[in-house]
Parts: C-alpha cells; structure tokens; sequence
C-alpha cells in the first residue's frame, strides 16, 4: 500500500530543480477506466492562488510532507483529466450479481497509484479486481461475489481520501451516508411530506 501518503492533507508540492514551492494538492482526480489517479490539482500559495494540474506520470517523489516534481513545469494551466475522486464519496457499490454492498467513502491505493481497495459505509473494506471493476457514473460495479471479501476496517486505517481531505471530513461524510442508508432501508418507500397550503376565506 503506498503508506507514505499517510498525512498528504494540504501537501506541498516542490520542483526539483527549481527548489520552488508551487503550492498544495486541493484535488485528486482518478481515471475510470485505468481505476488509477490521473494526477492533482494544485493551488499557489496565498490568497487567490491560481490552480494547476500536476500529471500523476509528472510526480518524482512523494516525501513525508512534501511531494516533488521534476521542475516547475510539471504544473500545468490545464483542464484536470478524470473524475475528482471527492465527487465519487457516497457512491453506491454493487457486486454484478445484484448485491448491493454499501456508498464508497474512501479508497487505497498501491505504489503505482491503483485503486485496490474501497472503503464502504458502516466500517467496512472491499478488495476490487481492476478488470472486473467498472467506475460507472452513478455507482461502482465489482466483480460477482464480491461480498464474499468484505471485512472490517481497522481502526487506524485510513484510506487516500482522508489523507487528501482529512480524517474528519471523510468520516463526517461518511457517518452521513450511514444515516442516509438506515433511513432507506427502513421506510424505502415512503412519500416526501407536502406542507399543506392554508386557504383564506375573504370576508365580505
């Protein structure tokens, strides 16, 4: 697992060459059907700092607090390629034989920046097989069985989205998917409340 990103919340990211801080990750984007990260967002420090895109293929070394890049010019005034990874939280993850296994609220990465593994609402960690998996636009499809490899988090672990966002983030986000699916499962069909509207008689 690429442990090193255990604190990359607000990262800085340094050119190589130019020993120049060109700012800090705001946004990790993920490339669906590779299911690896494309590459970040920078911001420039200060206020009103313009954002970057930093290709992941552009990133030398990742440090304890700082993330380096060959030089300068690895931050690009481009458009990010791929789904931010912060809009898939609260997804819906299915197994193909129709089990549905919970709302990704975090993923793990490997050294090559593979997605391996989703962390699921209620504590829970499934493995993913990348040719079985599909990162679809309203839910995460794996492969059958897939709830068979479902097993519970350990308490210090900590996914790529709660190093990028922070841990509170990610676990307020993730709390509120939890409430959201009891309240599903228990009362899925009822009717949204209509206020009634008041009529006034006029007088005469």
């Amino acid at each position: 697992m690429f442990r090193q990103l255990h604190e990359i919340q607000g990262m800085q990211v340094v050119a190589l060459h130019e020993g120049r801080i060109m700012g800090s990750i705001q946004k990790v984007y993920l490339n669906p059907a590779k299911k690896c990260v494309s590459g970040m967002v920078v911001r420039e420090p200060g206020f009103g700092g313009q954002e970057s895109w930093v290709d992941i293929r552009d990133i030398e070394k990742v440090g304890e607090n700082v993330l380096f890049v060959p030089r300068a010019g690895a931050c690009k005034a481009k458009n990010p390629v791929g789904r931010s990874l912060k809009d898939l939280m609260g997804m819906q993850v299915t197994a193909k034989d129709g089990k549905i296994l919970g709302s990704l609220v975090d993923v793990e990465i490997d050294e090559e920046w593979r997605v391996v593994e989703i962390s699921l609402s209620e504590g829970r960690m499934v493995k993913i097989e990348p040719r079985h998996a599909v990162f679809g636009q309203d839910a995460i499809l794996l492969r059958a069985g897939a709830a068979s490899s479902i097993r519970a988090a350990p308490r210090h672990k900590t996914g790529f989205l709660a190093r990028v966002f922070g841990i509170e983030t990610v676990a307020e986000t993730a709390e509120a998917i939890s409430r959201a699916e009891k309240t599903t499962v228990a009362n899925p069909t009822a009717p949204k409340s209509k206020k009634k509207k008041k009529i006034r008689r006029r007088r005469r």
